[in-house]
């Protein structure tokens, strides 16, 4: 029999988690129109079809934040208000002034919001806890290095679970009974890179932290970009729109590229965007 890792929580761990979670999940104003201090640069679905699962290989970067900042690149899957996320993120408040680069993953299941295990998600990998330290990372102008992240449905029991590498390794799962609108399917897909600053404070850089320069070397990417329909089919995506809050970050979809990239998804920019 094997064992399950325990991650002991400190009582100052749930007050991080708490803070963070709320603004994460918030939807007020400031930066953006839904989320107080929140930037995307994101390729998403928009066909009117079901997605049971959302994938991608992501390259990895540790770039500079002042807490209670953050920075992450991640895949995201979504019905209405509940969504999954799983990916890297530099976030020195929530870990407890940390800034290696780590794992992640974020639950929204409508009243219950949270970064990585409180809300309900199962711990089941000995070896890889969602908040691991990613190392080696980019870094720009060299070799990149990433991790692949899935997120699939299980057809029978409906509960969601994350994937670590092209082996499918399973992390955990979210049981099919802690959602409403994710308990029986998804309704949409995301894949970039998403920033966080206090109103009216220069944000950090996203990716990268540079302007795209359309190279794997220098950008921070989602390659080998997937979706699961009907259950079991898993595809590169199409027809996605391109959505960015802010002109400091870009979002380059290259589509099928072929090669080891398969479908190559781009984004990143530079700090300093501030909310009115």
């Amino acid at each position: 029999m094997g064992t399950v890792p325990i991650m002991r929580t400190t009582k100052d761990d749930l007050i991080r988690a708490k803070l963070y979670s709320e603004m994460h999940a918030s939807k007020i104003n400031p930066l953006t129109d839904d989320q107080p201090g929140k930037h995307f640069a994101v390729a998403r679905t928009f066909e009117n079809i079901d997605y049971d699962g959302v994938g991608a290989m992501l390259s990895v970067w540790n770039l500079p934040v002042q807490a209670p900042q953050y920075t992450s690149g991640r895949v995201k899957i979504k019905n209405g208000v509940e969504s999954l996320e799983a990916g890297w993120t530099v976030n020195l408040g929530l870990y407890g002034g940390d800034n290696r680069t780590r794992m992640y993953i974020y639950t929204n299941a409508g009243q219950a919001h949270c970064f990585n295990t409180p809300c309900g998600f199962i711990q089941a990998s000995i070896d890889i806890p969602v908040d691991m330290v990613l190392e080696p990372v980019s870094r720009y102008g060299e070799k990149p290095y990433g991790i692949t992240l899935s997120i699939y449905q299980d057809t029978i029991n409906l509960s969601w679970y994350l994937y670590y590498d092209n082996n499918r390794t399973v992390v955990g799962w979210w049981p099919s009974q802690i959602f409403t609108n994710l308990g029986s399917t998804a309704t949409g897909a995301e894949w970039g890179g998403e920033v966080f600053s206090p109103p009216n404070v220069p944000s950090p850089g996203m990716g990268s932290g540079h302007e795209i320069k359309l190279n794997t070397n220098y950008d921070a990417f989602c390659a080998q970009a997937n979706i699961v329909v009907n259950n079991t089919i898993i595809k590169p995506p199409r027809d996605l729109e391109q959505f960015s809050d802010n002109f400091n970050f870009h979002i380059t979809n290259k589509g099928d590229v072929g090669g080891d990239p398969g479908y190559l998804i781009l984004y990143g920019g530079v700090s300093g965007a501030i909310g009115n």
